[in-house]
Order: structure tokens, then sequence, then C-alpha cells
């Protein structure tokens, strides 16, 4: 498939990142698929190591982090949470996946998300 690039500069990029994190993060979306879409998790992710790359970086790196993002962390759980029945099937490997989807772009730890998958799971 053919690659494309669009050029932004820092107010651009900054910009996209606000778009993008109001439509993964809103928990009451218009379309339930784009929180935990892989695609959208991986184009945020590149969004998110171009402001880290940024004169800014440093400010960035720390945004970025999951433990400093409390009430991101509480908003996709509750987004896991509605799709519960595609929860209940995975598998554990599946779940990290899942919720690294709907994690991202932020910067976390294997204990975070193990913890992230307890608390869906109801366990914390």
């Amino acid at each position: 498939m053919k690659a494309y690039n669009i050029k932004l500069d820092y107010w651009g990029l900054l910009n996209l990142h606000k778009a993008l994190l109001e439509a993964k993060f809103h928990t009451t979306p218009d379309n339930e698929y784009v929180a935990g879409s892989p695609l959208i998790a991986n184009i945020y992710i590149q969004v998110r190591d171009l402001l880290i790359e940024s004169d800014k970086g440093s400010q960035w790196k720390d945004w970025f982090q999951l433990s400093n993002r409390p009430d991101r962390k509480h908003q996709a759980v509750t987004l896991i949470r509605k799709c519960d029945e595609h929860w209940n099937k995975a598998t554990a490997d599946e779940k990290s996946e899942i919720a690294a989807n709907y994690l991202a772009p932020f910067l976390f730890n294997d204990e975070e998300l193990k913890n992230v998958i307890r608390e869906v799971d109801g366990m914390l």
C-alpha cells in the first residue's frame, strides 16, 4: 500500500494532537470504534513522538506519561468497559493489546498496563 506524508508545522501538529485526544477519549463518542482503533493508536503515537522530538520535547514527554494523566486513564477504562463483549472473550495477550490501543498515545510501563487490565476486569 502506498504511504502518504503530510507536512505540519508545530502548531499543526499541536492541533492534530488536540483533535485526536478529543476523538479518542470522549466518553460519549459518535463513533465508538475510534477510541480502541489500532490504526488511530498508531497515528497518534506518531504524533506523540513528533511532539516529543520538538523543541518542547521534555514538556511533552512528561505530559504523555500515563502516571501524570489519571483523567485519561480513567476515561480509557470507561471506554474499554463499554466493549465488554469483546473484552470478556479476549485472551490475556489480546487484553494487553486492546488496553494499549485505548491508552495510546500515553507512555506506560508493563505494571501500569497490568493495573489498567485489572481495573477493567474489576479487580482493583
